[in-house]
């Protein structure tokens, strides 16, 4: 089944093995600042979405064409696990797991067909149902061999107002699990460039639109030695560069042309801007993301129609 936006000649699983080797540098840093908790959310969420996407499709009595494995269960079962809080219960990550694969991805016509990234909208999902698993977050190489949280559901608000840059940079202002360190999400993109499987043009726009856009919404701080320190936050450790690297550079949901693809990743942007400091920081990262997903059909599709008028115009011309 051929994703819904893709223009490429490469095939879906070269596409899905590349995005989950540039997840890993995003993983070993999970594991590596939240210990067995990360271990354990993340085989749980990797694990979950392979059981229930095989399940599923049996049900629906859908088989994957080809004799290769399906991959993209372990990419969403990945992202959605890093996009968790370290001290997510197992009962909300389940709960996740089972809406972003089966209602999100499998009822759509599985992978490839899907017109919502399963891991954001099923991190939505858990994150409405489930809104105290986000409301704290456990500070990096606390305790790497604590468990209970994940059972308990207790969770911690640690202060980071006190970091240094390089601290920021290298990823102890902790939030989600592996979405903090910057230099691991760097990583990723650069090995998906390489490799030719993300379309730079949605990430850019998304970017570049928080990066001029956060200053202006915040003038009257920005100028502050606090206010600058908020702002190196927001755009290195809050999730920002994890979301338009691994949610915003999919084939399947967000458009691939140029023009479409800046416009999708400006109007995330701009969602962004204004859930920032009135929803919780998670609802702030997946929610205009789904938003933009719903969109990008719409807009694709407005985008051919101009390329079409385009070229009728300069054959008349011609005429």
């Amino acid at each position: 089944m051929t994703a819904p936006f893709i223009h490429t000649e490469k095939n879906a699983p070269y596409i899905y093995l590349t995005r989950l080797a540039a997840l890993m540098p995003c993983v070993v840093f999970a594991v590596f600042a939240y210990g067995i908790r990360a271990i354990i959310l993340l085989s749980l969420s990797v694990a979950g979405f392979m059981l229930t996407d095989i399940v599923a499709a049996k049900l629906i009595r859908r088989h994957a064409k080809g004799e290769y494995f399906d991959v993209s269960s372990i990419v969403s079962g990945l992202t959605f696990g890093l996009l968790l809080s370290p001290e997510t219960p197992v009962t909300a990550v389940i709960a996740g797991i089972l809406f972003g694969s089966v209602i999100v991805k499998q009822l759509f016509g599985g992978a490839g067909s899907n017109i919502l990234f399963p891991a954001t909208a099923a991190v939505l999902f858990t994150n409405t149902v489930f809104p105290s698993s986000f409301s704290g977050f456990s500070k990096p190489l606390g305790d790497w061999f604590a468990f209970v949280s994940i059972v308990s559901g207790k969770v911690t608000n640690p202060d980071y107002s006190g970091l240094s840059y390089p601290e920021i940079i290298s990823g102890f202002a902790g939030s989600l699990l592996g979405v903090s360190c910057c230099l691991m999400i760097l990583i990723g993109l650069v090995f998906m460039l390489v490799k030719g499987t993300i379309r730079i043009y949605a990430p850019a726009g998304y970017m570049l639109t928080l990066f001029a856009g956060f200053p202006l919404t915040h003038i009257s701080t920005i100028i502050s030695s606090q206010g600058l320190h908020q702002y190196v936050l927001f755009i290195l450790s809050s999730g920002v560069m994890f979301i338009a690297v691994y949610c915003l550079g999919d084939y399947t949901t967000v458009p691939s042309r140029p023009l479409p693809a800046v416009t999708a990743g400006i109007v995330c942007g701009v969602f962004t801007l204004i859930l920032y400091g009135r929803v919780s920081d998670v609802t702030m990262l997946v929610s205009p993301v789904v938003a933009v997903n719903f969109m990008s059909f719409v807009l694709d599709y407005f985008s051919k129609s101009i390329s079409r008028r385009g070229r009728r115009s300069r054959e008349v011309d011609l005429l």
